[in-house]
């Protein structure tokens, strides 16, 4: 299990310290994993994947339905990012604990994950080390 160091900047009354500016640190413990995920177009399904992505995003498209059901299966992603319209794409997924790494890549690569069941994408799923940043996540945990 990891944790979380979320750093706030604050002043505070100076209690004998000599700096001005002091940083508040606040600890939880983390109950979830970080992915930085890879996904790849398969020749020829990227636009059809950006016309049902757009699709699934307008509105009553589903989007937030599917986001809170992914939620609930304890699959969160908290930012995609595009580089060009036919990949790759970045994408930051928090997982709640207690579901491995094998279980991730079957939700990433199946019906609900980000290839809206259409075989489009190749996925690679790399767990972030947060120990390796002192406990430093890429975003504010969402399962505590």
């Amino acid at each position: 299990m990891f944790f979380y160091l979320g750093i706030q900047y604050k002043l505070i009354p100076l209690l004998g310290i000599r700096s001005k500016l002091i940083i508040s640190a606040h600890v939880f413990f983390m109950s979830s994993t970080f992915y930085i995920v890879h996904h790849e177009f398969k020749v020829g399904k990227a636009e059809k994947w950006w016309e049902t992505a757009y699709g699934a995003m307008a509105p009553g498209g589903g989007w937030d339905d599917a986001v809170a059901a992914n939620k609930e299966k304890g699959f969160f992603n908290h930012s995609a990012n595009a580089v060009t319209k036919t990949g790759p794409i970045y994408c930051f997924w928090e997982v709640k604990d207690g579901i491995s790494a094998e279980e991730f890549q079957e939700f990433i690569d199946g019906p609900s994950g980000p290839g809206f069941g259409q075989d489009a994408l190749m996925n690679i799923c790399k767990p972030i080390d947060s120990s390796l940043m002192n406990g430093q996540t890429p975003y504010p945990p969402v399962f505590s």
